[in-house]
């Protein structure tokens, strides 16, 4: 029988993140059968299926493994494991959040991941060629209890698992983002102020890219024309996004590039002199900047500003005098929030 071969990917970590990895794939092996190996791989942020089942593939490994970190301290831990092959059939994760104390060393929690990654890979269906370990580790609320192999070295960590469940793939490829729109123009001494709202959906391309499809619509009060503007918008373009941004109580950066297709009306007010409706069609472009912070797995609050520049500006004519002019740059700021499944 082929000595199993687990692929353990690593997100996020740094130095001590990475010695902690190192150590989880080294206990772990110690526990399987004679000939098992690791192989290690550390990546800036979670990867996606196609990414996953090309490097097992690669490595033949019959075991795939994600390590996770809740915070900058490397305290709270998610480990996932599959023996299926990520986005084959009936493919799913095994999860586990593991909680460390700040007085565990890093070597003592890489030795709990590696006890914790040996007890999922012997509860996964399918394990038939895992079965033949010395010896398993079940993770309590109580200290583990130290290995017959070098029991002297070092104490056990004090951790325990506080949730376990079979959960689908974590890896996500799609968001919904929603926003609150505002925009501020000055143009001769006319301040243009918006209200309106946005809608899009993203779909991951790579790591920290996604491909980005959005709708928006506003409505604005050209003050001292008597006149509303208003804005229907559409959208395609790219959104980056730091690898903390997503990260449960942590700020993360993103970045968006759209092109626009847009639909301008003007309206004078019913009571106005000459009151009138005027639309015309205009493309555009827009770059914002984004600051994230993560609310809970998957859900982050949004908060960005940059601008939006049409190529096609409107001015507000009354009695052949020009009053008022809508301009090419808007400054857009927004706030809403990216949701990830």
């Amino acid at each position: 029988m082929t000595a199993p071969v687990v692929l353990l990917v690593a997100v996020a970590a740094n130095s001590s993140g990475v010695a902690m990895t190192q150590a989880a794939a080294a206990v772990c092996i110690e526990t399987m059968q004679s000939g098992a190996k690791s192989v290690v791989r550390m990546v800036a942020t979670m990867p996606d299926d196609r990414d996953l089942a090309a490097d097992a593939s690669v490595e033949g490994a019959s075991a795939v493994v994600v390590l996770s970190w809740h915070d900058a301290a490397f305290l709270t831990t998610d480990v996932q494991v599959s023996l299926a092959p990520p986005g084959a059939r009936g493919h799913g994760w095994i999860t586990r959040t593991v909680v460390f104390s700040a007085r565990d060393l890093p070597a003592e929690r890489g030795r709990t991941l590696g006890l914790v990654i040996a007890s999922m890979l012997d509860e996964s269906k399918g394990s038939e060629s895992l079965k033949n370990r010395e010896a398993s580790a079940t993770v309590a609320a109580t200290p583990l209890p130290t290995r017959p192999v070098d029991t002297a070295s070092e104490p056990p960590a004090a951790a325990r698992a506080i949730a376990t469940s079979e959960a689908p793939l974590l890896p996500t490829r799609w968001a919904i983002e929603a926003n609150l729109t505002t925009i501020v123009d000055s143009a001769e001494g006319l301040d243009v102020d918006a209200l309106g709202g946005a809608f899009a959906v993203r779909r991951s391309l790579a790591h920290g890219l996604a491909l980005r499809v959005g709708l928006g619509y506003r409505v604005a009060t050209v003050d001292g024309a008597q006149a509303t503007a208003r804005t229907a918008a559409a959208g395609l373009g790219a959104a980056w996004t730091s690898p903390g941004l997503g990260r449960v109580h942590e700020l993360g950066l993103g970045a968006r590039l759209d092109l626009l297709g847009l639909h301008e009306e003007v309206s004078r007010d019913s009571n106005a002199s000459t009151p009138s409706d005027q639309g015309y069609w205009s493309l555009g472009g827009d770059l914002l900047g984004q600051v994230g912070y993560g609310l809970s797995p998957g859900v982050v609050f949004l908060l960005g500003g940059g601008l939006e520049e049409t190529l096609t500006a409107a001015d507000v004519l009354v009695a052949g005098r020009m009053i008022a002019t809508i301009p090419h740059e808007r400054l857009m700021l927004e706030l809403g929030v990216l949701s990830r499944f």
